[in-house]
């Protein structure tokens, strides 16, 4: 960004600071430019976003507050309205709504939103608020409850499981991880550049953190990690092979002169892959990134991505990466 002032070229600067945020101290990366000439410092409007998101985001983090797509989806998972919650839950007549759209519940609040997550706390709330729902409605929310409540202390997913289970963290970007999101990145790669392995995890690691950097969370929430040849995806193997099975890719082997084989992906089902899930930051982020990586060999990917502090900091221990590293990309 140029200066304001001068008109030249701004580095991008980064601080740890703390703010008191609820009466509660609040340690984050404050961003911003310098200005070298005026010795001033310029926020933007993007950049204010990005650091009070990661306010926000430590705030939930610290007090177990549930993320507004944790909040929205447990909406879904029992087929209410947001009003009707608001109205089981004694909130303001909007107040569900807002809390998906992102305002902090308060303490109290939220712990009730993570109770109600128990279909059987949820079931009982409803009983216990019959009169405000309608007979027909009633009928048929039971019925889910009571079909979710059949083997629910040994509900299983897998896919939760390879993603290292389902509550944002600092290692999931604050996002809750999403197979199907991530499935579908993994396709749209498969479509516009046919990577291979190696590549392809670049190019995912790549979009989580740019995605991170500008706008204060990830696209999928994906973990990473720091392995010999760079940051990859958590259990990258077992997902990929999974995404095949799933038919949102397909695997293509190839053989190499010195008798190496490498796997090279290719879409699968176009019809499985939501691209219209993406926000329209979402897919400038692959395209840059796509274009950015386009052309390159396997080495050259490497190589870029040893340069990063997120691989350099963890890869003696073959650690998960903390998405705050974005604010350290070297190549974006």
């Amino acid at each position: 960004m140029k200066s304001p002032f001068t008109g030249k070229e701004m580095k991008l600067q980064k601080e740890s600071r703390k703010v008191s945020f609820r009466k509660q101290e609040i340690e984050y990366t404050n961003l911003s430019y310098y200005c070298e000439d005026t010795k001033q410092s310029v926020v933007t409007t993007e950049l204010d976003e990005v650091n009070l998101r990661q306010i926000y985001n430590k705030y939930r983090e610290l007090n177990n507050i549930p993320f507004p797509e944790e909040i929205k989806k447990l909406r879904q998972k029992y087929g209410l309205s947001a009003a009707k919650m608001s109205e089981l839950f004694g909130f303001g007549p909007n107040q569900y709504a807002l809390y998906e759209n992102g305002e902090i519940p308060s303490i109290s609040n939220a712990k009730a939103i993570r109770l109600a997550d128990s279909p059987f706390v949820f079931k009982n709330m409803l009983e216990s608020n019959k009169a405000i729902i309608k007979e027909k409605d009633y009928k048929s929310i039971i019925t889910k409850i009571n079909a979710k409540l059949v083997g629910f202390e040994d509900d299983f997913s897998f896919e939760e499981f390879l993603l290292g289970g389902k509550e944002p963290s600092p290692f999931t970007g604050y996002k809750s991880p999403d197979y199907n999101r991530l499935a579908t990145m993994v396709a749209y790669f498969a479509k516009n550049l046919k990577p291979q392995k190696t590549l392809l995890n670049k190019l995912l690691f790549y979009s989580d953190f740019l995605q991170y950097k500008n706008f204060g969370s990830s696209i999928s929430g994906c973990r990473y990690a720091a392995i010999a040849r760079g940051p990859v995806p958590d259990n990258f193997r077992s997902l990929f092979e999974k995404m095949e099975k799933d038919s949102f890719v397909k695997i293509k082997y190839i053989e190499y002169p010195d008798g190496k084989v490498g796997e090279q992906f290719l879409l699968g089902d176009e019809k499985l892959s939501d691209w219209q899930s993406f926000s329209e930051d979402e897919l400038k982020t692959l395209q840059n990134v796509c274009r950015f990586f386009k052309g390159k060999t396997t080495k050259e990917v490497v190589e870029i991505s040893h340069k990063e502090t997120a691989w350099l900091k963890n890869q003696e221990d073959n650690a998960l990466i903390d998405y705050t590293y974005a604010f350290d990309l070297s190549s974006f």
